[in-house]
């Protein structure tokens, strides 16, 4: 497969990884929303009660093969075009969001999907079959050393998320980003040894390389990190609003791995100055949309009718014709 091929390849695979990922994300939060409450700090109970809804195994089934999608397309092309494909698919999340879930997008959530939309095209237009094209090296102590300290700031978020929960007042609205950050964090690390898994699959091929891939700690590390990642992502998103967890998740993954994995499997960027020059500016693009996404108000509740009947004043004395008073107690 020639060099222009395999671009074209990787970049298909990676948006169907895409939908495949967020009708995922999609349907989880569905069943989520039918389960008992479940938090990571009961994994026994959490992995019972999702485990026993088939309408979650099948968002999880949908997860799982974008995951594997996307083990191909990173034996195919660089992080740095698979990775914003993926953070693309808040554009689906949202929309699908919106329809089905009957979560309300204001204008802020349609600006973020109208600067995802600019920042596809321009990198669409970066990209370049000399130079995009995937590491096959890496080492795993970088990967640990990347990992350990990553791990640590996540689990911190987390809990400082958590904690929220139990909080009134205006902070309760960071809440879903600082869920979002602290999953994406652990995704990023799956992520990097997704792409040592892929690196594997691309010298060897994909029928060759299941022996090196069984017997490499890379795989172990990304199922390890990707199912603490999915604790902690089941009770964020039974906790938030998929339209902003999910894309602020997204983002903070792929930036991690592209900023981590592309020193550690020493990928390149575009050669070609006005290339490189779109490829930044759609990476930030992205960014900018999580950010948009991120300082959204949340979705508002439904406003109470000032009066639910009306009241007829007797000035004579006599008792007023309306809903009878309730005596608030403390």
């Amino acid at each position: 497969m020639t060099g222009h091929a395999h671009l074209i390849a990787g970049v298909l695979i990676s948006v169907v990884a895409t939908l495949a990922y967020n009708v995922g994300f999609v349907v989880e939060k569905h069943a989520l929303g039918k389960l008992p409450s479940v938090h990571a700090r009961r994994v026994v109970h959490l992995l019972r009660s999702v485990f026993s809804s088939p309408l979650w195994l099948g968002g999880f089934v949908c997860m799982l093969a974008g995951l594997g999608l996307q083990v191909v397309a990173l034996s195919l092309v660089s992080i740095s075009v698979v990775q914003p494909i993926l953070v693309s698919g808040i554009v689906v999340l949202l929309v699908l969001s919106h329809v089905s879930l009957k979560e309300r997008l204001g204008r802020r959530e349609w600006a973020a999907l109208s600067v995802v939309a600019g920042a596809m095209l321009a990198i669409s237009l970066s990209l370049d079959a000399k130079s995009d094209n995937p590491g096959a090296h890496g080492a795993f102590d970088s990967l640990v050393l990347a990992a350990i300290p990553t791990v640590l700031m996540a689990v911190w978020l987390f809990l400082s998320a958590d904690r929220l929960d139990r909080q009134l007042g205006h902070r309760l609205h960071l809440q879903a980003p600082i869920f979002g950050v602290s999953t994406g964090l652990l995704y990023g690390v799956s992520a990097l040894a997704t792409k040592a898994v892929a690196a594997q699959v691309q010298r060897h091929g994909v029928v060759a390389s299941l022996p090196h891939v069984l017997g490499s700690a890379y795989l172990y590390a990304m199922i390890l990190s990707a199912g603490f990642g999915m604790l902690l992502f089941q009770t964020a998103l039974q906790r938030s609003q998929a339209s902003v967890l999910v894309p602020v998740s997204n983002v903070v993954s792929s930036a991690y791995v592209v900023a981590v994995g592309s020193l550690i499997f020493g990928e390149h960027l575009p050669a070609s100055d006005w290339k490189l020059v779109l490829r930044v500016i759609g990476f930030m693009g992205v960014l900018a949309s999580v950010l948009l996404l991120a300082k959204a108000p949340a979705a508002a509740e439904p406003e109470m009718a000032l009066l639910e009947a009306p009241v007829v004043l007797n000035l004579a004395g006599a008792e007023p014709h309306g809903p009878p008073s309730h005596q608030s107690h403390p």
